[in-house]
């Protein structure tokens, strides 16, 4: 049976992470995970983590919300990526965050 579930975690008043997984039988099956910066009152996906393509991978995102790198994660499991994508995004966010500001001030 297959089960969906949904979450929010805001990080700071500026930064929350988003994270939907599926699971079947306990196991993760597929998962996106978000995070989200706002920036001028407006809200940016500036990273994402995913099972797409058949492999867990992140995907760095620029201004435009194209994907300027992917980094493929094809030694873990769904379950592994999740965890390790919900940390990254939580102990992280800061440089993500200042990258990404770099990158909208520079156009």
């Amino acid at each position: 049976m297959e089960n969906s579930k949904e979450y929010k975690i805001e990080i700071t008043e500026d930064t929350r992470a988003y994270i939907y997984l599926v699971l079947e039988q306990g196991t993760v099956t597929s998962f996106v995970v978000k995070l989200l910066v706002r920036f001028n009152e407006e809200w940016h996906e500036i990273l994402r983590y995913d099972s797409g393509h058949g492999c867990p991978h992140k995907d760095i995102l620029d201004t435009e919300a194209t994907v300027v790198r992917k980094v493929w994660y094809d030694f873990l499991d769904n379950g592994q990526a999740l965890t390790m994508a919900v940390t990254d995004v939580k102990d992280n966010h800061e440089f993500y965050k200042e990258r990404y500001e770099k990158w909208l001030k520079s156009q």
